[in-house]
């Protein structure tokens, strides 16, 4: 009989990696809440830092559509809905394709055998605890982490995502998180645009280094997408594309340069600019992925005018082109999701038998 697996939702790229996870390499059926109940009960958090705003809810919980409002929800994109058996079941545009996740309302989860419960989101670790325990107290709940300083509390069983070590009584495995296939390498169409895509790049502390190395650099393009840039947020399923589209991928994030854009940046073989002791700092995956020279160029090495110099000679055609294939190559060996996947399930194996 497939295993069942219940998830939060709160980062379309996180849960889509969790689906390539627990369903097309290991086999279960993973489901997300829908529904106003979840909120209603405690068990659903996400909007409490917005002061529980009713849209934010129904981006969350509603039944999703496919005219859905592109200002309110940029990053996503539902084709049907289809309900079967009390179950949603939700399509969503993702790199060339379309993938369907399985929603369920606070009641048919009632009625439905899980073998584990995650909470991917620090907020939930608390009521998520509180809802393994009263309503299914024969699944193993864990937690799912991916930011840096960010330690489990109610369980001491994570799948972690990060560097950050934990305290000496928590069961971790650590894994990369898969991205979609269509973040693979294709030779550079151009050699000096440089792009952003931060979440919230407005926000970054080093954001006047961008103005100023754009300033000086007036060969070379530089775009800034995210929240609030002046370039404009993109699609999820319209990231591979950008990605490829640009020479290089600007990427110093004050809390460690890490996330989901540096490793499809990586993948799609496009270097990155970054701050390394950011990395340092804060422990990302990308700590142990970045090497200044072959897949990044690490602005911390010299000063402006030396990196301003170093950007123009890796911009090159025949040198870019080598630190592009050099950088998908690097990846690729680093990065193993078949043989983490088994890992995973081993791991899990070992935690439904205790």
């Amino acid at each position: 009989m497939t295993e069942n697996v219940f998830c939060d939702l709160h980062h379309g790229d996180l849960y889509y990696s969790l689906h390539l996870l627990f369903e097309e390499r290991l086999g279960m059926n993973l489901y997300r809440p829908i529904g106003l109940e979840w909120f209603q009960r405690g068990f659903w958090k996400i909007a409490e830092p917005y002061g529980n705003a009713p849209d934010t809810i129904d981006q969350f919980l509603g039944v999703p559509k496919a005219t859905w409002d592109t200002k309110k929800e940029p990053v996503q994109r539902y084709g049907d809905v289809e309900l079967r058996d009390d179950v949603y079941y939700v399509s969503l545009k993702i790199g060339g394709e379309q993938y369907v996740q399985k929603a369920i309302t606070f009641d048919t989860f009632l009625k439905m055998d899980f073998s584990f419960i995650i909470a991917s989101y620090l907020g939930h670790d608390q009521a998520y605890a509180e809802l393994t325990e009263k309503y299914k107290p024969h699944a193993v709940y864990l937690r799912q982490i991916g930011n840096c300083r960010d330690y489990p509390r109610f369980t001491k069983n994570v799948l972690l995502a990060h560097n950050t070590p934990m305290p000496s009584d928590v069961n971790f495995v650590k894994y990369y998180p898969e991205i979609h296939r269509d973040y693979c390498y294709t030779p550079p169409v151009n050699h000096n645009v440089v792009k952003s895509f931060i979440a919230a790049p407005l926000a970054e502390p080093d954001l006047p280094m961008f103005y100023e190395y754009e300033s000086k650099m007036s060969d070379f393009t530089f775009k800034m997408h995210g929240i609030n840039g002046r370039d404009g947020c993109i699609a999820g399923h319209l990231m591979p594309p950008a990605i490829k589209d640009a020479a290089f991928v600007w990427h110093i994030k004050h809390t460690g340069c890490g996330g989901f854009v540096p490793r499809q940046a990586l993948a799609c073989g496009r270097p990155c600019i970054i701050k390394k002791h950011y990395c340092v700092e804060y422990m990302p995956l990308e700590r142990d992925l970045f090497e200044d020279g072959v897949n990044c160029i690490d602005l911390d090495l010299a000063n402006t005018s030396r990196n301003i110099e170093r950007l123009r000679e890796f911009a090159q055609p025949d040198r870019h082109l080598e630190m592009c294939r050099s950088t998908a190559e690097k990846f690729k060996r680093d990065v193993n999701y078949a043989v983490e996947a088994e890992r995973i399930r081993a791991w899990l194996g070992d935690l439904k038998r205790r």
